[in-house]
């Protein structure tokens, strides 16, 4: 977990720090897409009406947490970390993951939006694989080092969403479905609900200690 929160960190750094670096070839192109969802996030955190006010905190993050949303695509997110047994959650079940996995990580890295410091975000390079599916490499500058981060993306309907994010070679969507894997039994159908009874349970326990820890600060 403490990896995954470091992976979330770097994004919402990125979403701070963006500066780009590289101009695109097409009209809406992937790294285009990314970069305007990064600048959306920049301009509601420099908006006076919000900076640096504590009272207002709650409502800038709702607002990053629309922007986010408009260029994440959590449903391909939810349905990598699951990985094939997404197969057999019913649409509902489906559903209710989207919404608890979602809420996980808005839980797990938004209340750190405050540990940016002075970094630097370069946009180096887009790739485009197979039509659908691209790539943008971009590096978190401090004074000290430079970290790679990996975001992937997929076309749908015309639209580039970001589905995975890769810090230091160690992606999101893997990291999650390695820990999912672990609950997730499938060897039997009444193995399989029960365990997915105790994915939903264990989330909605995550979420819920997360909510109450944030609440005390």
């Amino acid at each position: 977990m403490k990896r995954i929160t470091t992976i979330f960190l770097f994004l919402v750094l990125t979403c701070l720090t963006a500066s780009y670096c590289v101009a695109s070839t097409t009209t809406v192109s992937p790294m285009e897409r990314l970069h305007s969802g990064v600048q959306g996030v920049i301009d509601v955190l420099n908006n006076p009406e919000y900076k640096g006010i504590p009272d207002k905190q709650g409502e800038m993050n709702a607002k990053v947490r629309e922007i986010i949303k408009d260029f994440f695509n959590f449903r391909e997110l939810s349905k990598r970390t699951i990985g094939r047994p997404w197969l057999n959650f019913s649409s509902k079940e489906q559903d209710r993951f989207i919404s608890l996995f979602t809420q996980l990580l808005e839980e797990t890295y938004l209340g750190k939006i405050g540990s940016y410091s002075s970094e630097k975000v370069s946009f180096d390079k887009e790739t485009i694989i197979q039509d659908k599916y691209a790539q943008v490499d971009t590096r978190i500058l401090s004074s000290s080092k430079s970290i790679p981060v990996v975001y992937r993306l997929k076309l749908i309907n015309s639209v580039w969403d970001v589905y995975d994010v890769k810090v230091e070679g160690i992606s999101l969507v893997n990291n999650y479905r390695s820990q999912f894997a672990g609950i997730l039994d499938t060897s039997s159908n009444d193995k399989f609900e029960t365990s997915k009874k105790n994915l939903f349970e264990r989330l909605e326990q995550k979420c819920q200690d997360l909510k109450n820890k944030q609440n005390k600060k």
